[in-house]
């Protein structure tokens, strides 16, 4: 394996017992044994002749052997008295997975990077090494507003201001100035972290350094050459090894789950996202292996996997199906970009720049949008592209979608046979068994792969084995949500102990007292160890999901496997995209902790926790923004086939909520918080925009055949939308608590009258998509049927016209309002009656609004 290409950093040495002490552990004091005899064990990562991005700062994880990674940065002589700051880009400088509770060999580090300015060849002794927190750096905005540096960004823009000590120790060509960064320790997850970009800049933030930046290519490590058979053998062992890892390096517990039960089965994640051979020598330690058998494991991968395209933008730190132009398209080899997204550059940082993208224009063009550009947008009867239309968020990395404590170690194997494995037996659901389910899948794709060996082409299935696929595809995600048990908010069985507490008393068997005491209060209850079994499980389903895709090529066209069979012909009807996911099932939507929380009641079971996981109560802004992630990522991925089911796997109204939740909490205090809650804004119309779109099918408003109001088709079509594709809520809003301006009124500040073009458009969609509706085919509400949980006309759940209107409010000065307390528990006749009169208020197209009264007047004579 001479020729065998490895980049791996050098760690603090064990063996120096006060090197060790020198090392530290992140708490920002200076270390009492000389930082230059620990910089001399660090890789030196850059020299005058340029620097390599990125610079990984990757170890086992143990809290007594820091990894320090330097690199050095060149200043010319006019510049030297510039320098004002340190700007770096960081891939996961903070802790975000669930604290640790087993019992460890070191408490967990609370504080996971640290970085300091040592400047010219000299005494390093008074460097002080300063802690990458909220507290002492200075984030983008973006960042900053949404939780900080263990917030809901994974890769974060950090600027450090030089003080004047830092500034003295600068030099100027042909000097180069070292700088040093530390990961100081594991969380009992993570084992380092990246820096993407370095510059020292001015304090106006340009830069002044004129180091020469290289770009790691991992083409670099894909060859083959000099790799050893025995080496490969022995890495494919130790790949799929079960109880061979332990679960990190302070925790010494060996787990059930072998390498491949976390990844791709075949490990064509690592291959695919072009994780390092050093990234992945330095897991394979944190999890007990040597250095020797990481590099076996390497060369498995490298050797076994040379059929997996190499794509350019597919890296650990950007975000998978990140939207951006250009990722659509029809070739074989050009299909293989959409899993890798259009990387952390397509994150839109303007709410301007996100108007553009939604409505088809140069991001950075002059917005001058007219009429006809909204409504071509607005329309019901298109398909919006959103796995193109670039957004101002951050998807989640790989590493996210990665479950932290796999099902066979929340399950494991029973006496009885029961466990993970081989499933468990629910007490009224029957037998349930996602992992048989998911193998299941693996023998039908292989038994019925097109003739042609295209992989990527499944136009040849007939109709029946289309049926069949999509059954088996939509049980296997269900059968991994019945498994755990009740569902959002409450993971309890209806009927005995079952699933997600069978897991959460297994892992709460294995706590410490010790470490849950030096770990965030809360994060060790009962319902945090549910949290934790559930989101094992949902995590593994995610994966399995993308693994299926990338393995049998199922992200071309969705008709293939979403539809449904013609009784009357025998046709297969299909449904969906150009593009995307076949599973109609539980899916990437369920990652979010909104949907893996389990609320917490006090004695008089009032909620006392909802929405947010145990661990989250300190960051809540990050929790709503990492729901908000998972929904905005799963209309990406696959929004559903415009069917029965509220178009599983999206719950449209959890999006819009949250796209709503996460604008509120990020406030409007300032500036920039102003700016990003109008980013959110943009986001929330696309959802709207989108959700019209998919119900614009042909599932009947109601079916009078069919009296469960729950069972009813009605309930999964444009009848149940209503409420929330009402113009009402494009207006300001007025009911007895008095008004609330608009979410959209912020569109007139970017461009004068905007605001009343995406008024007009949301009319149109009005009008598309019920004004062409007959009345008669409408149920209506009665108020006496409480079947959805509350009297039918002010039901969440509501696919109804009511029976007659009722007058608006009226105000002293003559205005109108809807008389209720909050829209959502507004009656229809009142949204509608107040969004016409509003709209006219306005000026909105009186084409348009007669359209829509009259169907009003139809609809209520």
């Amino acid at each position: 394996m001479n020729d065998f290409r490895q980049r791996l950093r050098l760690t603090c040495a064990a063996t120096l017992a006060a090197l060790l002490a020198a090392c530290g552990g992140g708490d920002g004091k200076a270390p009492p044994v000389s930082d230059r005899q620990a910089a001399s064990l660090a890789t030196t990562v850059s020299s005058s002749a340029g620097l390599t991005l990125p610079l990984e700062v990757l170890g086992d994880g143990s809290p007594a052997r820091p990894v320090i990674a330097e690199a050095q940065l060149s200043l010319p002589t006019d510049k030297l008295g510039s320098a004002a700051q340190l700007w770096f880009q960081c891939h996961r400088c903070g802790f975000y997975s669930a604290p640790e509770f087993e019992a460890t060999s070191t408490l967990p580090t609370k504080i996971k990077a640290s970085v300091r300015i040592l400047g010219g060849d000299g005494d390093d002794s008074n460097a002080p090494w300063i802690d990458v927190t909220d507290a002492n750096v200075k984030l983008a905005d973006d960042e900053r507003l949404h939780g900080g540096i263990n917030g809901g960004f994974y890769t974060t823009r950090i600027t450090l201001p030089l003080d004047a000590a830092a500034k003295a120790r600068l030099v100027a060509l042909p000097r180069t100035n070292r700088i040093q960064f530390r990961f100081n320790g594991t969380d009992g997850e993570s084992n380092g972290y990246r820096i993407l970009n370095l510059q020292l800049q001015d304090g106006g933030a340009a830069q002044v350094d004129s180091t020469v930046v290289q770009r790691f290519d991992p083409l670099s490590e894909r060859g083959v050459t000099g790799i050893a058979a025995a080496d490969v053998a022995a890495g494919k062992a130790l790949w799929y090894a079960q109880g061979k890892l332990a679960k990190s390096t302070i925790v010494s517990r060996k787990l059930q789950a072998a390498c491949a039960s976390c990844h791709a089965e075949d490990a064509r994640d690592l291959q695919y996202f072009n994780y390092s051979n050093n990234s992945i020598v330095q897991r394979s330690r944190f999890h007990g292996l040597s250095e020797t058998e990481g590099k076996q494991i390497a060369a498995f991968i490298r050797s076994s996997l040379q059929n997996v395209a190499y794509v350019d933008k597919a890296r650990p730190w950007n975000p998978p199906y990140q939207p951006g132009p250009g990722l659509d398209c029809d070739t074989a080899e050009c299909a293989t970009r959409w899993a890798a997204g259009a990387g952390l550059e397509a994150v839109l940082n303007t709410p301007a720049q996100a108007v553009n993208a939604l409505f088809g224009k140069p991001i950075n063009a002059p917005l001058a949008l007219t009429q006809a550009d909204i409504d071509k947008v607005m329309n019901p009867n298109a398909t919006m592209n959103v796995r193109e239309t670039a957004i101002a968020m951050q998807f989640p990395d790989w590493n996210a979608w990665l479950p932290t404590i796999h099902p066979l170690d929340v399950w494991p194997t029973q006496a009885d046979g029961s466990g993970f494995v081989n499933g468990i037996q629910h007490p009224t659901n029957g037998w349930q068994n996602p992992n048989g389910r998911y193998l299941a899948l693996i023998e039908w794709f292989n038994k019925n792969k097109n003739p042609n060996g295209n992989m990527a082409d499944w136009s040849h299935l007939i109709p029946d084995l289309r049926v069949q696929i999509n059954a088996m595809m939509t049980f296997t995600g269900w059968d991994a949500y019945t498994f755990l048990g009740g569902g959002r908010g409450n993971h309890i069985a209806d009927n005995g102990t079952f699933g997600a507490q069978l897991g959460a008393a297994h892992l709460k068997s294995l706590a410490s007292t010790a470490t849950m005491a030096a770990g965030k209060p809360g994060a060790f209850t009962t319902n945090a160890f549910i949290e934790r079994s559930v989101a094992s499980m949902l995590h593994w389903n995610a994966i399995k999901q993308w693994e299926l895709a990338q393995q049998y090529s199922l992200e071309g066209n969705q008709t293939w496997f979403i539809g449904d069979k013609d009784q009357a012909t025998g046709k297969w009807k299909g449904r969906g995209e150009a593009h995307g996911w076949p599973f109609n099932t539980v899916s990437l939507f369920f990652l979010a902790p909104h949907m893996v929380y389990q609320e917490d009641k006090n004695a008089a079971g009032n909620i006392t926790r909802e929405w947010y996981t145990a661990w989250e109560a300190d960051n809540i802004v990050a929790s709503y923004y990492r729901s908000n992630q998972w929904y905005q990522l799963q209309m990406t991925v696959n929004p559903g086939g415009q069917s029965d089911w509220v178009n599983y796997p999206m719950d449209w109204p959890y999006l819009t909520e949250f796209d709503k939740y996460v604008a509120i909490k990020v406030g409007s205090d300032t500036p920039a918080a102003a700016a990003l809650q109008d980013s959110h804004y943009v986001r929330l119309l696309q959802a709207r925009i989108k959700s019209a779109q998919y119900v614009n099918n042909d599932i009947p408003l109601y079916d009078p055949n069919q009296p469960d109001l729950f069972a009813n088709r009605g309930r999964y079509g444009r009848g149940q939308t209503l409420k929330h594709l009402t113009v009402a809520n494009f207006l300001d809003n007025a009911n007895r608590d008095g008004v609330a301006p608009s979410n959209y009124r912020f569109l007139d500040g970017l461009q004068p009258g905007l605001y009343l073009k995406v008024v007009n458009g949301a009319i149109q969609q009005f009008n598309t998509l019920y004004a062409q509706q007959p009345i008669s085919a409408w149920r209506r509400c009665d108020p006496n049927n409480t079947q959805l949980g509350e009297p039918e006309n002010f039901a969440g759940f509501r696919y109804c016209l009511d029976q007659a209107k009722t007058p608006l409010g009226v105000y002293s000065n003559g205005s109108y309002y809807m008389t209720s307390n909050a829209l959502y528990q507004t009656p229809t006749e009142q949204t509608e009656q107040y969004g016409i009169w509003k709209a006219t208020q306005l000026g909105a197209e009186p084409a348009r609004l007669k359209v829509w009264s009259d169907w009003a007047a139809a609809a209520w004579q």
